[in-house]
């Protein structure tokens, strides 16, 4: 990668993805900073002939990099998004950071700020033309300004350079004027019929004009010659505008599909809803409960993204590669109708297996079951097919909620008492109006710098819980965002008195800019010290070209054992298979035939002021009545409250103290588990 002309070209070598046949070519790339031009050719002796494969502008252009490659970035131009992959990652680096530079640069002529969507074309040659003629006036208003500051004061220079201004400013008119021409004549330059008699009015404006000079010409057109004297400093027009000129040729280079790659896709298919079910409360259970509703999000889907598209081009233009979103503030339309501390309860949406586990005799039945359990507890935190943010929540807020089990098998067989003692109302613990045989859920905000959520569940009747708290670190990667999970879970069995620990995978929304899309991606372990058994999960990203979406794949391992007993594969939102040593398959888990159960709360009026629901009710029932204006008017309240409150301590100098979570460090724990319970 090299430089020149005084800093403003930068060349060298790359790989361009072409289709599915081509697969990636070799070319030769210039990036000209002063226009914005990336221009390529086949190789560097063709770029020496001035042979041009093709090029693309950099002009309003989205830079993007995938957080699992590390020598592969996008660039995302006029509706096409083009791939490229550098001889390794010091090498991308430095071409992003030259990229930038130059997407900056040409973003500082610009008056003020562009919300509107751009207009559709007309005619693609006419316009193809008006374009080329830009581009070369921006490209002789630089020679020209450098010219200018190397000559000197003397009287010829001013001449000259009087001169040049003025036929800068006669071509800015001209097309100007073309360009009014033709948006009266959509498709092409109108041109007057030969013959065609005029006004006497125009003719008599022609004549006045006779005899002035060039110079009074273009005082009269002030407004022009100001741009021009209005240039930055590196010689870029303030009314630029190069845009990409595609050869026939050239056209062949475009991707093919969309579908090849995850930043390319265009609306999604609305997938199958999984039915959740209902299940009968217990007696005794008071009658302030309330129960959660279907909740879906494909409705949003046509009047969230794709309406307020220009808003998110603009908020993606405030951002760097690689920038930390924690202390970004999103658009309201892009939010789910809940909070993050909501969507981690519905990890637990498939309640029976969760309880199911400490049911197993084994030691590797039991590690089956976790990482069956596992691997089918993220599908019921994504609602819809519309990648969207859950709200973050507040420091000190919480929620809490339960699932009642469903009816299992043997249980009619169960003695009075026994039923009696699973059905009965808990007095102590996380949720204090949930049966014995539920599993109860309790989540906490224990710290907003950095966004540390906290959680626990427990089902009292199967002596069993789980702790785990996510510091969640989003990260902007151009055409995606994605959601770094750091923290871990452990789950106690107290029958079995085993320790099962597991990480969470990270999370990707794709095609930010057309029809955002969530998927999984990272390595996750579910291992347990004492048995010694482990499951190596991994949730792969799609990759750029082939593939499929939401693949996830799991290997099952006994102790010290470099072979797993057991193979899964298959999709974490949809069928997965098991596949054994002797060959033999079977189903594993198939989310489409697993109805999920609808967790159950307080009705929002008994909530506690901090609690989730109650917290964001305004900002959930404005967005229901698709109200985006007081949406924002009452999250921005909750934002400036959160501030005040946090100058307050700072000022008073009192530490925040969280309510049910406390921290050894590394690991928040929940203050009250359990087993602590049980030994009282």
């Amino acid at each position: 990668m090299a430089s020149g002309r005084a800093g403003l070209l930068v060349e060298g070598p790359l790989s361009k993805w072409t289709n599915v046949v081509s697969g990636w070519q070799y070319r030769w790339f210039v990036l000209d900073q002063s226009t914005g031009l990336l221009s390529y050719y086949t190789s560097k002796e063709k770029m020496s002939k001035g042979s041009r494969r093709g090029c693309i502008t950099l002009k309003k252009a989205i830079v993007g990099i995938d957080d699992e490659d590390i020598c592969t970035f996008t660039i995302h131009s006029e509706g096409h998004t083009y791939h490229f992959q550098a001889q390794d990652e010091e090498e991308r680096e430095r071409w992003i950071k030259s990229m930038e530079l130059t997407i900056d640069r040409l973003k500082q002529p610009l008056q003020k700020l562009e919300l509107s969507l751009p207009p559709v074309k007309r005619s693609l040659s006419v316009e193809n033309r008006l374009l080329i003629c830009e581009s070369y006036h921006d490209l002789l208003t630089e020679q020209i300004k450098s010219l200018s500051d190397s000559m000197n004061d003397s009287e010829e220079s001013k001449v000259i350079e009087k001169t040049a201004k003025n036929m800068l400013a006669a071509m800015r008119q001209c097309l100007d004027l073309m360009k009014e021409d033709q948006q009266q004549t959509p498709g092409a330059i109108a041109l007057a019929p030969a013959g065609t008699e005029q006004r006497e009015g125009e003719r008599e404006g022609e004549e006045g004009q006779e005899g002035k000079s060039l110079e009074e010409t273009s005082a009269q057109n002030g407004s022009r010659e100001s741009l021009i004297e209005g240039e930055d400093d590196e010689g870029v027009a303030n009314e630029s505008n190069i845009n990409r000129c595609l050869t026939e040729e050239e056209e062949e280079e475009v991707s093919s599909s969309s579908d090849e790659f995850y930043d390319a896709e265009d609306e999604p298919s609305m997938t199958e809803v999984i039915p959740s079910v209902s299940v009968a409360t217990p007696e005794g259970v008071p009658s302030d409960i309330d129960e959660d509703q279907e909740y879906d999000e494909r409705d949003d889907a046509s009047s969230g993204v794709a309406a307020n598209k220009s808003l998110i081009m603009y908020m993606v233009g405030q951002v760097r590669i690689g920038m930390d979103l924690s202390r970004v503030t999103l658009p309201t339309f892009i939010l789910e109708k809940r909070s993050l501390l909501e969507m981690y309860a519905d990890f637990l949406a498939h309640p029976d297996i969760f309880a199911s586990i400490n049911d197993y005799s084994t030691p590797k039945e039991r590690i089956i079951e976790c990482t069956r359990y596992f691997m089918s507890s993220f599908h019921a935190a994504r609602k819809g097919t519309i990648a969207k943010k859950p709200y973050n929540p507040i420091l000190g807020e919480i929620f809490r909620c339960y699932f009642d089990l469903p009816v299992a098998d043997g249980e009619e067989a169960l003695s009075p008492e026994q039923l009696e003692e699973r059905r009965k109302v808990v007095k102590s613990g996380p949720v204090t109006f949930a049966g014995n045989n539920s599993v109860s859920f309790l989540a906490e905000q224990v710290s907003h710098h950095p966004p540390i959520s906290a959680f626990y569940a427990e089902c009292p009747s199967k002596r069993m819980f789980a702790t785990g708290s996510i510091y969640t670190k989003s990260k902007f990667l151009g055409l995606s965002l994605a959601v770094h999970n750091i923290g871990k879970i452990t789950l106690n069995l107290m029958d079995h008195d085993e320790e099962y620990e597991c990480n969470i995978p990270n999370a990707y929304a794709r095609s930010i800019l057309t029809y955002p899309w969530m998927e999984l991606g990272g390595k996750c372990t579910v291992k347990c010290e004492k048995t010694g058994y482990r499951s190596e999960i991994d949730f792969h990203c799609k990759p750029f070209y082939g593939g499929k979406k939401h693949r996830v794949t799991a290997d099952i391992y006994e102790g010290s054992d470099k072979k797993p007993f057991l193979k899964v594969d298959g999709e974490w939102n949809g069928l997965m298979n098991v596949k054994y040593p002797n060959g033999d398959e079977e189903v594993f888990a198939d989310i489409h035939n697993m109805p999920t159960i609808r967790k159950k709360f307080q009705k929002i009026e008994r909530q506690e002021p901090i609690e989730s629901k109650r917290r964001w009710r305004k900002v959930t029932e404005a967005l229901k009545e698709n109200d985006i204006e007081a949406a924002t008017d009452a999250k921005h309240e909750l934002e400036e409250k959160q501030r005040a409150d946090a100058k307050a301590r700072l000022e008073s100098g009192t530490e925040w103290k969280q309510q049910f979570f406390h921290s050894d460090g590394e690991f928040w724990w929940y203050n009250d588990p359990l087993n602590k319970r049980m030994q009282k």
